[in-house]
């Protein structure tokens, strides 16, 4: 089973492992109060999110993806949009530096990525946020073994809880979805 809702053309057409409907709800109410022209999505999957905000605020979304490239390229594809450019790379931290300084973003989506990233935790947050005015970020708890291996895993003390997307891997279990500026 694929990992995020298939959603094409505004529609969904198949569910995922993970809710996204839900998620996205937090995303879309934060961005109604922000101007959204431009968002860079990290670790995008099917680019759920992005289809979605294209749709909503009509912005311009850089989706970065490397797992199963093609099928996700084929599924973008599939969607009448011209505002989504997916991106086949594992990201690195000397590549976000090269986009923070090349590229500015109104928003940056690291949607149950940030646990997945190798090195330091913290390093990767703070080139994360430099990328954008705001940065929306679904961290794994308790319920993702993977916080245990990383360093300095933790939500960044400035940040403020939008909402809680439903964890896939531990059941009653939520994981935050938070705002860094």
């Amino acid at each position: 089973m694929i990992y995020q809702d298939l959603w094409i053309n505004g529609k969904l057409v198949k569910k995922g492992i993970r809710d996204c409907a839900s998620r996205y709800n937090v995303i879309y109410e934060y961005c109604k109060t922000i101007k959204v022209n431009s968002v860079l999505d990290i670790g995008a999957n099917m680019s759920y999110f992005g289809l979605r905000l294209i749709e909503d605020f009509g912005c311009y979304v850089m989706a970065f993806e490397f797992d199963h490239f093609n099928i996700r390229l084929d599924h973008v594809k599939a969607n009448d949009t011209n505002k989504l450019m997916l991106l086949n790379r594992k990201l690195t931290i000397p590549d976000l530096k090269i986009l923070r300084d090349c590229c500015k973003f109104d928003l940056v989506l690291a949607m149950s990525v940030i646990h997945h990233l190798p090195g330091d935790t913290g390093e990767w947050i703070n080139i994360i946020r430099s990328l954008a005015k705001y940065t929306i970020m679904e961290f794994a708890l308790e319920d993702s073994n993977r916080i245990y291996i990383r360093k300095n895993y933790k939500i960044p003390d400035d940040s403020t809880i939008l909402g809680y997307g439903k964890s896939h891997l531990k059941k009653d279990f939520n994981r935050p979805i938070i705002l860094l500026k």
